[in-house]
């Protein structure tokens, strides 16, 4: 019983050190969907790791002793480590944030270059295309005319008057 309640109590110290490595990220990416994804992320590793504790210590049974060890475990390191680096961290992940969004900015002009070039390449191709089109069907055209005598319009004028 003892060592089974040491062993949820160290679990508690490292379920808060994972969720300090995971506060860290969330101070980089500050939106809400992020912050969601990542709380849902420790919950996702925090429950196997519970699951299988009380698997092996206490063949599956749930007692309030141990979830009492772990919250002890938990709460201790939030109290003590989990302030000391929270002084660093947030200098950290504002550094990244100020990184991320060069780079997104930088990816953002790369994209828009990639679209112009596209645009240059094929659009103004097009238009050529359409134009040598245009002009062959005004070739052609004119072929016609010098066989017609003359418009459909102008005959049909001339024969009124």
């Amino acid at each position: 019983m003892k060592e089974s309640l040491e062993v949820f109590l160290l679990a508690g110290v490292g379920l808060g050190a994972l969720y300090d490595i995971i506060r860290f990220f969330r101070l980089v990416f500050i939106k809400k969907t992020a912050v969601f994804l990542l709380d849902f992320l420790f919950f996702l590793i925090a429950s196997p790791v519970i699951f299988i504790l009380l698997l092996s210590y206490n063949n599956g049974s749930v007692r309030v002793i141990y979830f009492t060890a772990l919250f002890i475990g938990f709460f201790a390191y939030i109290v003590t480590v989990y302030r000391v680096t929270g002084i660093f961290e947030r200098g950290i992940a504002s550094f990244f944030r100020k990184i991320i969004k060069k780079c997104l900015k930088s990816l953002k002009k790369v994209l828009q270059n990639i679209k112009k070039l596209y645009y240059n390449i094929f659009a103004l191709s097009r238009k050529a295309l359409q134009s040598k089109k245009a002009s062959k069907k005004k070739k052609k055209g004119k072929k016609k005319d010098k066989s017609v005598v003359g418009d459909e319009k102008e005959f049909f004028e001339f024969e009124t008057e």
